[in-house]
């Protein structure tokens, strides 16, 4: 599967703004701790995964906002987005 960079911007754009039409600029997330697992586990549907732990959406986001406001965001930063995405898509989802 090929994937273009644009068009997932494009739709996180779309999406994020449907969210700020809906709930103003700040969402609430009410839950904090998630489980997670090693991401070797992740795609691989034939084992369950054993190597589970947890998560933290503020550790997460303040992480993140510490990165990016010292210009230093890395790769394993789209993985923290993610878990804020998906609690977002969980706790306030949108219909439109």
């Amino acid at each position: 599967m090929k994937i273009k960079l644009e068009d997932i911007e494009q739709m996180i754009s779309v999406l994020l703004l449907r969210y700020k039409e809906a709930n103003g600029n700040e969402i609430e997330i009410e839950n904090d701790f998630y489980w997670d697992f090693a991401s070797n586990e992740i795609y691989n549907p034939m084992e369950e995964p054993k190597d589970l732990s947890l998560g933290q959406l503020t550790d997460d986001w303040d992480t993140l906002r510490h990165s990016f406001l010292s210009d230093n965001l890395i790769p394993y930063d789209l993985q923290r987005i993610s878990n804020i995405l998906k609690a977002l898509s969980i706790e306030k989802p949108i219909y439109t």
